[in-house]
């Protein structure tokens, strides 16, 4: 095996899940390292913040987006534990954002060691199901506005000045 190939059993995926409360606040999950916190690093315009994530047993899927752009709903499932029933109903009824980063990880035995990112995946609750055994929520993107039904707003006078009552309209 040359430097430039990698075998598929030294290919190891990782989630790190921020969910994100109306209020600002936020939780931060990781499903790779068992028992461990795991920092992921974010780097952005105003500089680079560090930020821990617990371990919690969860999986992602449901990502995909067409050529027309529509997007379909992603999904987290969780086991059903106290700790997850302890958020999970908040995050539906109070429609708490989903930040989803699929990482590919570099070093299996380093916790505090970047992983590569893959993936960004920003959702909104939307709902939530529940068995015996595991927790699921349901996330809409937030830039799918027909699905989603956001923006809940309507054309105001005081938004957006006058408003036409007739189809009739010439340009000058």
């Amino acid at each position: 095996m040359t430097q430039s190939t990698v075998a598929l059993e030294d290919l190891a995926l990782g989630h790190y899940l921020t969910l994100i409360k109306p209020d600002e606040s936020e939780l931060r999950f990781q499903n790779f390292w068992i028992g461990e916190t795991a920092i992921w690093q974010d780097i952005g315009w105003v500089g680079s913040t560090k930020k821990s994530h617990v371990f919690l047993p969860f999986g992602f899927s449901g990502i995909s987006v067409n050529r027309q752009g529509d997007n379909v709903d992603a999904s987290l499932v969780f086991p059903n534990t106290g700790i997850a029933r302890g958020f999970l109903d908040e995050a539906v009824t109070q429609r708490w954002t989903a930040v989803i980063r699929v990482c590919l990880i570099d070093n299996l035995t380093d916790s505090q060691d970047p992983p590569t990112m893959l993936h960004r995946y920003v959702g909104q609750s939307a709902s939530g199901t529940w068995t015996d055994t595991e927790l699921g929520l349901r996330l809409n993107s937030i830039l799918d506005a027909v699905g989603g039904e956001v923006p809940a707003r309507a054309l105001m006078q005081r938004m957006v000045g006058d408003i036409p009552a007739t189809g009739r309209i010439a340009l000058l």
